[in-house]
């Protein structure tokens, strides 16, 4: 991660490594010929792109990719109101304005082929890949003193290109489209760390370049706007300072008064922007409910499944198979559980002979330092789904031990001639490492047949993670999609019969999909079955009542019905133990026949969108029930505040009189069209008869 410079600070230019400042004549054949530089950084590029050209045959896949790309409008152009959606929109609880960018573009060229996206992320991930070739031969030349040649270092670099390129770990990122916020980021972070390294070395009388440090600031800034995982760069940064750059400003050169100089007073604009987007990313989660609970998980468990991870995204990188799109969290956690001890005493133990051995190899500490930090913002110390761990989130982190691989290849390189290794050894260890690569390649072609379509991909997770239920839905929605129903239904009937009787709500849950799966084959008499044999299991599942409910409606067994979907809107305060996106499918489907209770099963659901952030969707269903139950001053009052939240006062104002009209000494209608008074400077009479009635 060495190829980059910084603005305004001082820098003794004399205290970094000699090859910032002259250039090297040991065996350089690349100074005569600039060209082979890059000839030789395009190699890695092109055997990326080689390995990865067959996901251009994959499909795109019902896990997020629906929500992301298909069923969206919203991205698909390049005018103001795409733009500002990207811009100001946080879709799904993620603020990826730049990724947006390039996949609206994708849709300008491609409209909804998936063809194009996935080229576009291969050739995202061959860019990188070339990028880290670039970054490790600027660091390695950094770190060496003096002994490796040329093309050591060169033979370094592309090991470290290659390493980060072909581990199967990389296929979630490049082979799923909703995933292009990985490749994207990475670019900016890669060209963010380059163009940092380029102030160092082009500094002069103690000042970094200017133009090139604020190069560097911009393209961080693209990589927090492409995903906000890269919120720790800053920090990375500053480990480069220590190793290999060896900075040491003149005003302070050593000590504390380094530490703060070039952590604190060089590093303040990345840091803001990291702070800025760190304080964005747990708002969003906290809104969208996303983030595990304290309550749910204390700081204890939260370490606990921090080095949980750490070990085991090394684990995979080392042999990366079985790999699956999903490592589900089972509760409870208990840190002194072996599966969490070791770990942990694994990470104590990492880092504590770093530690010791920084002076003799500093490169491990810092590769060590870098890979932890990367890892930070998705670890269990900010847990958030209902993961333990996933491939995609290795994207950036991966790079610092692909880095001391390579640094490893350029001594096997260098070793021979100093005498600490024979010659046969050396290139048995290169040979080595060029069968694991080969190997990696294979295995990496193999995980992109994974990601081809939904029932691929969900088989995949069934067979990984087998104790796991959320394979086991999507999965058979998979195979329903694809017009193979009688296969989803065995699919779920064979999963209801693995399922012990200790877990009522997942029995009630196949029930009911195996219902949703027979409605969808027209067999509607099969899926009345399935819905009450849920109902029996668990008689207050909201999303079973109001779908027997709205069949029966349509069978015309309206008194049962009403009943149950009477049932369904009284139980609306306990919807939010149930799928959001299940109730919300279930009552935009109840029939107009359902007449008023229609109106109190919107108003349910629009409050349980409004508590999950959804404030579009929420006015929407607070405008229908305001519609079907016009005498309900709650409804009014709720859709005033929607209009209030989304900055319609005139309309939220209206909201408010109308629900003081049907009911005048309501004090929630009073108090809100009181303080939407006082903003607007009016006073309706409405207000006037209300603060009468309720003082």
């Amino acid at each position: 991660m060495l190829d980059a410079g910084t603005t305004g600070p001082s820098t003794h230019t004399s205290a970094l490594p000699h090859a910032w400042h002259a250039e090297r004549n040991i065996d350089d054949p690349a100074h005569a010929h600039p060209g082979r530089e890059w000839a030789l950084a395009l190699i890695p590029a092109a055997v990326t792109l080689a390995v990865f050209l067959p996901i251009l045959g994959n499909g795109f896949v019902n896990w997020d990719d629906q929500a992301n790309l298909l069923d969206n409008p919203h991205y698909r152009g390049l005018g103001w109101s795409h733009l500002r959606w990207m811009f100001t929109t946080a879709h799904l609880g993620h603020y990826i304005p730049v990724t947006w960018l390039t996949l609206a573009l994708d849709y300008t060229a491609w409209g909804l082929n998936p063809v194009g996206y996935h080229l576009t992320s291969a050739l995202f991930h061959a860019a990188n890949a070339l990028l880290v070739y670039r970054l490790a031969a600027a660091l390695l030349t950094a770190a060496d003193r003096g002994t490796s040649t040329w093309w050591d270092i060169r033979r370094g670099a592309m090991a470290a290109a290659l390493v980060f390129a072909l581990n199967p770990q990389r296929v979630e990122s490049v082979a799923w489209a909703t995933e292009r916020r990985d490749v994207t980021m990475g670019l900016f972070a890669l060209l963010t760390v380059l163009a940092y390294l380029r102030a160092v070395r082009e500094s002069a009388d103690g000042r970094l370049d200017r133009r090139w440090y604020w190069a560097s600031v911009g393209l961080f800034g693209g990589a927090l706007l492409s995903k906000s995982l890269v919120i720790g760069l800053p920090l990375v940064l500053f480990v480069l300072d220590l190793y290999p750059l060896r900075r040491r400003p003149p005003a302070h050169p050593r000590g504390l008064g380094r530490i703060v100089w070039l952590g604190l007073v060089e590093k303040w604009p990345f840091l803001a922007l990291s702070g800025a987007v760190g304080i964005l990313m747990l708002a969003l989660g906290a809104q969208r409910g996303n983030m595990t609970a304290l309550d749910a998980l204390g700081l204890g468990q939260r370490l606990a499944l921090t080095a949980y991870g750490l070990v085991f995204y090394l684990g995979k990188a080392v042999v990366p198979w079985p790999l699956s799109p999903l490592y589900t969290l089972f509760h409870p956690v208990r840190p002194w559980d072996p599966m969490y001890l070791g770990p942990m005493a694994a990470v104590t133990l990492v880092t504590a002979v770093l530690i010791a051995l920084r002076r003799r190899w500093p490169a491990g500490l810092a590769a060590w330092v870098a890979y932890v930090v990367l890892l930070l913002p998705v670890s269990g110390l900010f847990h958030n789904g209902p993961q333990i761990a996933a491939d995609r989130y290795t994207y950036a982190a991966s790079m610092s031990w692909a880095l001391l691989v390579g640094a490893g290849v350029a001594w096997c390189g260098r070793a021979p001639r100093t005498g600490r290794l024979s010659r046969p050894l050396a290139h048995g260890l290169l040979a080595a490492l060029a069968l694991v690569l080969l190997g990696w390649a294979a295995l990496t072609i193999r995980q992109e047949r994974i990601w081809h379509d939904s029932v691929t991909l969900w088989s995949r997770a069934a067979l990984v993670d087998s104790q796991s239920d959320i394979p086991i839905f999507y999965l058979g929605w998979s195979l329903a999609d694809a017009g193979r129903f009688d296969d989803a239904l065995e699919h779920f009937n064979r999963a209801l019969a693995r399922t012990p009787d200790g877990l009522p709500a997942l029995k009630a849950q196949l029930l009911l999909h195996m219902g949703l799966i027979e409605q969808r084959a027209r067999r509607l008499a099969a899926a009345e079955e399935h819905f009450r044999q849920a109902l029996a299991v668990d008689p207050d599942h909201p999303v079973a009542l109001i779908r027997l409910g709205s069949a029966l409606l349509q069978g015309r067994e309206s008194v049962e019905a009403q009943g149950l979907l009477e049932r369904a809107a009284q139980l609306g305060p306990r919807w939010g133990a149930y799928d959001a996106g299940e109730l919300r499918s279930a009552v935009a489907q109840v029939p107009p026949e359902a007449g008023a209770v229609r109106g109190r099963l919107a108003h349910a659901m629009a409050g349980l969108l409004r508590r999950h952030g959804h404030l579009d969707e929420a006015l929407e269903l607070y405008r229908l029930a305001a519609e079907l139950l016009p005498a309900n001053a709650a409804a009014w009052n709720d859709l005033g505040v929607a209009y209030a939240l989304r900055g319609r006062s005139g309309e939220a104002v209206s909201a408010f009189v109308i629900a003081l009209r049907v009911s005048p000494t309501s004090r929630d209608a009073c108090d809100n069209l009181r303080r939407m008074a006082q903003t607007l400077a009016t006073a309706p009479p409405e207000l006037v008869a209300c603060s009468k009635a309720t003082p």
